[in-house]
């Protein structure tokens, strides 16, 4: 039975966006199986399960026509970090918990292209297979090589773009790294050791749960014991918009720490760039005081992470116009496109996610671009 919608020579394919992509819209090329490259628009607003439909870019059907080439929208589903109504400060608080993603933005998106050979041609296959061979007649033959021909044709074309993809991945990867190194190689607008308290006016207070933001032992300490939720701590004295900011961050007891920047505190608006302990990392998008309403931008994992508790991480984003670099210990980790934000206050927190959680900061740098 052939599969809902598809017809004879149709190919069908799985294309994977990012909840950003889908949201904006986009453009990808891919290769087709006669070594064709097309470049598929993605409409802005596009939804999980959505098809799109090309008509003749498929393979040649019985009756001589080509298929259509199907390609089926996934979009990551991920449920929304939580925001707690305790752990109150003079700045503002906000907590979260989440998963781990992979998204690839910038110009290059990792794409995963899977080809499925049509039902009805697979059917003629097995059929020929196991169809004795004293009862094949010519033309199914000729069937069975037309099926093994297509297939094979699909297999090469999966290949062809998973492997452009890893290459102009990579491609990208070196020039945001080299970036990275120019723009930090001059001097900080802003470099604070965090050893105590200065001109840069970092918040002080005790949250209601017990944690909080405070100077302590020659760094910035940053608390919670609300396990599911996390606390912040602002930097008061500057707003920025196109920057460089890193800044140092160990986790000495719990679970994850980060930097959030472009912030309205006051609005709950900001972006979220979370490091856990185990390696993971992700980034998250608040739009007002509902953390039900915050997106998830990105994740995954990374071994350029240094595992385990009072191991120390550098994390680092370069924030230009809507593009949006993260580095950990000065290595290229992820980038994506986003104009929701364009300029705001930055700040550090420690996020419990099973466990009560404290993180240490020093040396926060911001170069301006």
């Amino acid at each position: 039975m052939a599969l809902e919608g598809q017809q004879d020579g149709d190919i069908r394919a799985v294309l994977a966006l990012s909840r950003a992509e889908a949201l904006a819209g986009t453009k990808r090329t891919l290769t087709l199986p006669e070594g064709q490259q097309i470049v598929i628009p993605v409409p802005a607003g596009i939804r999980n399960g959505q098809e799109i439909r090309l008509e003749g870019r498929g393979q040649p059907s019985r009756n001589g026509r080509k298929g259509a080439l199907v390609l089926s929208i996934a979009l990551e589903h991920i449920e929304p970090p939580r925001q707690s109504r305790h752990c109150q400060s003079t700045g503002m608080i906000m907590l979260l918990t989440a998963l781990t993603v992979f998204v690839m933005g910038a110009s290059v998106i990792l794409l995963y292209f899977t080809v499925i050979q049509p039902n009805q041609l697979r059917a003629q296959t097995t059929a020929a297979s196991v169809t004795k061979s004293t009862a094949t007649s010519p033309s199914q033959a000729r069937d069975t090589a037309q099926a093994g021909a297509i297939a094979q044709a699909q297999m090469n074309a999966t290949a062809t773009v998973q492997t452009q993809a890893v290459a102009q991945t990579k491609a990208t990867a070196t020039v945001l790294q080299h970036i990275f190194n120019q723009e930090t190689s001059g001097n900080p607008v802003l470099n604070d050791s965090l050893n105590q308290q200065d001109n840069n006016n970092w918040e002080v207070d005790s949250k209601a749960d017990g944690g909080g933001c405070a100077f302590t032992n020659g760094a910035y300490h940053v608390s919670t014991l609300l396990t599911g939720f996390f606390s912040s701590c602002y930097d008061h004295s500057q707003i920025f918009s196109n920057f460089v900011f890193q800044v140092q961050m160990t986790v000495l007891k719990g679970d994850r720490g980060g930097i959030i920047f472009r912030s309205d505190p006051t609005n709950t608006k900001f972006y979220l760039f979370r490091v856990g302990q185990d390696g993971s990392y992700d980034l998250y998008l608040y739009v007002d005081t509902t953390g039900s309403n915050a997106q998830l931008l990105a994740q995954g994992s990374s071994s350029v992470i240094h595992t385990g508790l009072n191991h120390p991480n550098k994390i680092a984003v370069i924030a230009n116009e809507s593009n949006l670099s993260f580095y950990v210990n000065q290595q290229f980790l992820v980038s994506i496109k986003d104009t929701t934000y364009q300029s705001g206050s930055i700040g550090v927190f420690a996020d419990a996610q099973t466990n009560p959680t404290e993180v240490a900061f020093s040396n926060a740098k911001v170069w301006t671009l």
